[in-house]
């Protein structure tokens, strides 16, 4: 695999294509992530995806997420964290910046809502999707995902 970053983008301008349905990426005791769907665009892939913690996975996202510590590419290793999701396609695989990302929990329960965005699309109809979150108890889980083939014709537009 040759190492690539997949960067935010501004949302694509039309409605997309379902290529594949929600799937649970990894599982734990207490946490959950997921992706509800993937859509296919003329230009790339949007990822939206969910993650979810109940009780002492819950406290230690929130604490993880809301507090005011020193986020991990700052001044020395830091002390903040979030899930951590890496995508390949086509022999790139690397991290992927959330577009969009909005969270809320508490002692009891914690959601997170992100979506990715792959300005590539995979020539072999696969994508691979790795997330881990070790401070809130989610482990390294690599799931690889067989896309729906789609057409250009299928992607909705907005207007």
């Amino acid at each position: 695999m040759r190492p690539h970053r997949w960067a935010a983008a501004a949302e694509p301008r039309d409605l997309g294509a379902v290529v594949h349905g929600p799937v649970v990426l990894a599982r734990a005791t207490g946490v959950v992530a997921g992706l509800r769907c993937v859509f296919a665009h003329a230009d790339g892939l949007s990822l939206p995806f969910v993650l979810r913690a109940e009780g002492v996975q819950a406290e230690a996202a929130a604490r993880q997420s809301f507090s005011g510590h020193v986020p991990l590419d700052e001044f020395g290793p830091g002390t903040w964290s979030e899930p951590v999701v890496a995508i390949g396609v086509d022999g790139d695989e690397g991290l992927a910046d959330p577009s969009q990302s909005s969270g809320s929990g508490g002692e009891d329960a914690f959601d997170l809502d992100a979506t990715y965005w792959v300005d590539r699309l995979p020539t072999d109809g696969r994508l691979t999707v790795t997330v881990s979150w070790p401070q809130a108890g989610l482990p390294l889980t690599r799931t690889e995902l067989e896309l729906a083939a789609w057409t250009p014709q299928d992607v909705l537009p907005l207007l």
